[in-house]
């Protein structure tokens, strides 16, 4: 028997200056069989006619899929055509366009999915690099490997996520509808759904090269103008559809909405400049207020 197809995601916009080096990453994968699917999401700039001019020369044995998309989705939407309607693979691997994968990526994260007790998702670790691909830091972890429940998620527990290069399974995203276009990321949306169904794994394994540079959508600028409420809004739709297939119960289902109602004002408070106007030294203490209160609502 052979191995699992795996469709290797890349999403990228406006990423002309990192788009070659990523690109490089995905064709070197050293695991078969591997479909490579490059989405741009109606790029501005020379990203898309870069990465055309790239694959015309590549001549290896991974399948090649190039797409244009031909109006701005958004990063959700973008994503969410990429998992639903592009990719072909068992498991798919997500990377954006200013992200370099290890020529072992998709083999290493395989293995590990495959040993998985729930095979839901993977997060990894890599390491930081600057704008010109210099090296600046490893991501460390005090762990090597640890399993993340949706009683972790309910109790407040610390849960630590690396989107870049994480590998997801097709069954997983099955259980799901189409992520809605108003939703902005896909990142959270993604460890949530792997939590309502039975959790996922974060790994101390480097794979990946994560770029910093001004223009990141992780940065705080760039977070903080993102919609909460579409966030939000995704996560309760999630949540009320696996109600309705049968998949959560009804006390589980209360107490998944009065967390993520928690998670609302704690995003707001972190990120809401236009709402919250609260100097820095005083969001702390609100935050652990706003815990407090949830952690007696929910005895």
């Amino acid at each position: 028997m052979g191995n699992k197809l795996v469709s290797y995601c890349l999403f990228t916009y406006n990423q002309e200056e990192y788009i070659e080096d990523a690109i490089i990453g995905a064709l070197a994968q050293n695991y078969h069989p591997l479909e490579i699917i490059i989405s741009d999401d109606c790029s501005i700039d020379k990203t898309y006619e870069i990465a055309e001019a790239l694959l015309k020369k590549y001549n290896g044995s991974h399948k090649i899929v190039l797409n244009r998309n031909s109006t701005n989705l958004g990063l959700g939407n973008h994503v969410s055509k990429i998992f639903y309607n592009l990719s072909k693979g068992d498991y798919i691997i997500t990377c954006a366009g200013d992200d370099i994968s290890k020529s072992n990526h998709v083999l290493e994260a395989v293995k590990a999915i495959e040993k998985d007790t729930v095979g839901n998702m993977i997060d990894f670790s890599g390491e930081i690099i600057d704008e010109n691909g210099k090296f600046v830091r490893k991501i460390s972890l005090d762990y090597q490997i640890k399993f993340n429940k949706l009683n972790d998620y309910l109790n407040l527990d610390k849960i630590e996520l690396f989107a870049p290069g994480r590998i997801v399974s097709k069954k997983m995203l099955n259980h799901f509808e189409p992520i809605t276009k108003k939703c902005p990321t896909e990142d959270t949306v993604l460890v949530l759904r792997s939590l309502l169904l039975g959790g996922f794994t974060r790994m101390n394994k480097n794979l990946v090269s994560y770029r910093k540079h001004m223009n990141n959508l992780s940065s705080k600028d760039s977070l903080s103008k993102l919609s909460n409420f579409s966030i939000i809004a995704q996560y309760i739709k999630d949540v009320l559809y696996l109600f309705d297939t049968d998949i959560i119960d009804e006390k589980t289902t209360s107490l998944i909405l009065k967390r993520i109602n928690l998670e609302y004002k704690l995003r707001s408070l972190s990120y809401d400049k236009r709402k919250y106007l609260i100097q820095s030294y005083t969001r702390p203490l609100i935050k652990r207020i706003l815990k407090l209160k949830y952690k007696l609502a929910k005895k």
